[in-house]
């Protein structure tokens, strides 16, 4: 439901001629501004929220009031995006009379700065748009006023970088969901590993975030009772309601630039299918399409464990997530939105990862896509830490710091970080088979152990060996795979297999949880991508 803001009384604006008897103008504004009213009750109620985090705001006018409703994610200790338009908009009903565009002013007050923005109203939403501000840790006052009163008021708003963190549980997978009971804890650790090897809580007051509920009742956004009504800075016991993946992300942005405030949407859900996320889904109307307008920095993604269990909604998934990634930039009004999302990692309970892994890899170069532009895939083939048996695995802070790496590229406008991706397959005259990969992934190519123990991390994933690449196989027309032997000749592999005459197929790691001693990485030490390839002649 809307979030109202409190009454105030203000002077009417000069009456306008009326086209409607008196009583029947102030019965249908009285009627306008119950609505409103009852929304915010609504969502207090739904939500659990108090008066304070959900306030009734309305002016009062010598003839009459206005109420003002915004979306509950307006709400105090929010995070805005920096060096951005900032765009604001509402619900706004006068009770005598119709509203005076001219008379609503939008400012934010702060920092020695004030910026304000006039509004446009069409069918009783208000829009302001204000100049873009620069990061600051100092807070902002933000108010919405009609004519010299005030109809809606933020105490603290912050200017920095926000991201929707979105997708299923591994991405929402957050302490108190998850292993915040004994019984949660159980079904999500099995006998992979403990609760003290989970990854120490962030405890950083420059990161902000708000958590959406389950729940997609509305058209409006639900903010999980957890938050009390408000966004929660990422410090003690507040930090166990916000997802390990995107708070570690956070932290690792804010090492780089630790004035730059970090604010987080989650609007993760776990078990939901991508099916639920694109345009006319449940989690999108009810999730995405609230935020229309809001300027971000980026979308994090992880999600895809639920289309691997049935063969067709792996095959569906290339062109649903093109769908979705198009979608989410014009929600967000950035045609090139950075939009960095995490491939499957290493998990045998899902028939069909390894295609849905494929799509993934696939979306890169995906002829859908209105932009290939800011598209960062991390490859997580090797990050599990030997925890590969749950579903939920270890190893969310080193998937956290390759996509912070990502990050870190498009900020400074480099190319993005990434592991070897297979280009091309070519039969040579002797039988073998030449791999090539995409420009600037292949530079040093070489074998390497990962370290699958619960100690790796960000900095120490695998060590150098002189063992031969594991995980090749090869396959002729009738599609009967053999592992194949690799080596590796500058930026190129060439695969032998004695047992295949005519090669025409070739894959790595195509299984949903492959077990290799040796993969192949490049000179950053990132991990080639799992793939299956035709090959030419």
């Amino acid at each position: 439901m809307l979030h109202t803001a409190r009454t105030t009384r203000i002077s009417s604006a000069p009456a306008r001629t009326p086209h409607l008897p008196h009583d029947c103008r102030r019965a249908l504004a009285l009627l306008l501004a119950l609505c409103l009213a009852v929304c915010a009750g609504a969502c207090g109620s739904a939500h659990n929220t108090s008066a304070r985090t959900a306030p009734s705001n309305s002016a009062s006018t010598a003839s009459g009031e206005v109420s003002v409703a915004m979306q509950p994610y307006v709400a105090e200790q929010m995070v805005l995006q920096r060096d951005a338009l900032i765009t604001l908009s509402g619900l706004i009903a006068r009770q005598d009379g119709e509203v005076d565009a001219s008379a609503i002013t939008v400012m934010l007050t702060g920092d020695g700065t004030r910026r304000a923005g006039k509004a446009t109203v069409k069918n009783n939403r208000f829009t302001a748009t204000l100049d873009a501000l620069p990061a600051s840790e100092t807070p902002y006052e933000l108010t919405v006023a009609y004519g010299d009163q005030t109809v809606f008021h933020l105490n603290t708003v912050y200017i920095g970088d926000v991201f929707v963190a979105s997708g299923q549980s591994n991405m929402e997978l957050n302490y108190e969901q998850y292993y915040g009971t004994t019984a949660e804890a159980h079904k999500n650790l099995g006998s992979a590993f403990s609760l003290s090897d989970l990854p120490e809580l962030v405890d950083d007051p420059g990161i902000h975030f708000i958590r959406a509920a389950h729940t997609t009742d509305s058209a409006d956004f639900p903010v999980d009772p957890v938050m009390g009504g408000e966004w929660k800075a990422c410090t003690g016991t507040d930090a166990q309601y916000l997802g390990y993946l995107p708070q570690l992300f956070a932290q690792q942005l804010r090492a780089d630039e630790p004035h730059v405030p970090i604010g987080i949407i989650q609007t993760a859900w776990g078990g939901t299918p991508i099916r639920d996320h694109v345009p006319g889904g449940s989690i999108y109307k009810n999730h995405i399409a609230p935020l229309r307008g809001t300027h971000i920095a980026g979308v994090i993604w992880y999600q895809g464990c639920n289309d691997a269990w049935q063969l067709q909604n792996a095959l569906d998934y290339e062109a649903q997530f093109s769908t979705l990634i198009n979608d989410y930039r014009t929600v967000f009004a950035d045609p090139d939105m950075p939009f960095l999302y995490v491939q499957l990692a290493r998990w045998g309970g899902a028939q069909y990862t390894q295609y849905v892994r494929q799509a993934q890899l696939d979306m890169l170069t995906d002829p859908n896509l209105k932009s290939t532009a800011h598209l960062g895939m991390t490859v997580t083939i090797d990050t599990d830490k030997g925890t590969s048996s749950v579903i939920h695995p270890l190893g969310k802070d080193i998937i956290a710091a390759r996509m912070a790496s990502q990050w870190r590229a498009i900020r400074a406008r480099t190319a993005i970080p990434s592991g070897p991706l297979a280009a091309a397959a070519r039969l040579t005259g002797d039988g073998t088979v030449q791999l090539t990969f995409q420009s600037g992934t292949a530079q040093g190519l070489r074998a390497m152990k990962p370290d699958y123990s619960p100690s790796a991390s960000a900095d120490a994933v695998a060590t150098a060996t002189s063992q031969p690449v594991e995980g090749f196989e090869v396959a002729d027309s009738s599609g009967e795979f053999h592992k194949a032997t690799a080596s590796i000749d500058g930026s190129t592999v060439t695969l032998r297999c004695p047992q295949v005459r005519a090669i025409s197929q070739v894959r790595y790691l195509w299984a949903g949880e492959p077990h290799s001693d040796s993969l192949l990485y490049n000179a950053s030490a990132l991990p080639a991508s799992p793939f299956i390839l035709a090959v030419s002649r």
